[in-house]
């Protein structure tokens, strides 16, 4: 790399490396005292301020907030601290990096499934498929937290069909759209869902989340393990309540 163009770069990733290092002495000081959300994002640069300081090298700034984010929702997993900063930190992202398709994925469903937050999980994907129109991953990925996390299968049989109309979806995808209309058990349904995403994620921990459902599944179906909670939980789902032994 030239000294001319590192003259340009080292600026967005001083900035960037600040906010990484400043977020870091936080995690400590949040070692001994619950995460306050409010304190967190109130020093998170905007994205608008994280364009201008990477000086049109925007992947590269988006490139170690994305490694933040994963050792922040790793450092989560380990129970080191709250989760409080994950949308606005998948958001910058996505906002440095419009076509990282991984972002906004794995983003949607930590949002969706960790932190309960279902409408936020669809609208980051919604912004990911007004820039990427034709992904059909993205409608995809609507109906795969459709059916696995508020167990909707018609919501879910909806966005599976919109993704198979995409001109560039695979076969799987129009597989998919058919199969969860299908009469198949739950379980089965659940743990091909699965397998796929274990099989197709660049992210090692969807890709871990994925083989921990795919085991818990497994196991019922073969009947060595109880049916999991998660498997079996109805929520309330367009206004309709909850009914006793729903599966």
């Amino acid at each position: 790399m030239s000294r001319v163009l590192l003259a340009w770069v080292v600026p967005g990733l001083v900035a960037a490396a600040a906010f990484v290092g400043g977020d870091a002495a936080s995690d400590r000081a949040r070692s001994v005292r619950p995460e306050d959300p409010n304190v967190g994002v109130s020093y998170l640069p905007t994205s608008e301020a994280l364009k201008l300081v990477s000086m049109g090298y925007e992947n590269v700034v988006a490139d170690a907030l994305w490694l933040r984010t994963v050792t922040y929702y790793g450092a989560w997993a380990k129970g080191d601290h709250g989760l409080d900063f994950f949308r606005e930190l998948t958001h910058r992202v996505v906002d440095l990096d419009p076509w990282f398709v991984e972002g906004y994925k794995f983003g949607a469903f930590v949002l969706a499934d960790d932190l309960d937050r279902m409408d936020e999980a669809h609208a980051l994907l919604a912004k990911g498929s007004e820039r990427m129109p034709n992904n059909w991953e993205f409608p995809f990925n609507r109906g795969l937290l459709e059916y696995t996390v508020r167990l909707d299968d018609r919501e879910a049989a909806r966005w599976f069909r919109e993704a198979a109309d995409t001109p560039t979806a695979p076969e799987m995808a129009h597989r998919f759209a058919a199969f969860v209309s299908s009469r198949a058990g739950d379980l089965e349904k659940a743990y091909a869902l699965w397998r796929f995403v274990a099989e197709t994620t660049p992210n090692p921990d969807m890709r871990a989340k994925a083989e921990e459902y795919m085991e818990e599944l497994a196991a019922a179906i073969e009947g060595t393990g109880p049916v999991p909670e998660w498997a079996t939980r109805r929520r309330v789902i367009n206004g309709r309540v909850q009914k006793d032994g729903d599966v």
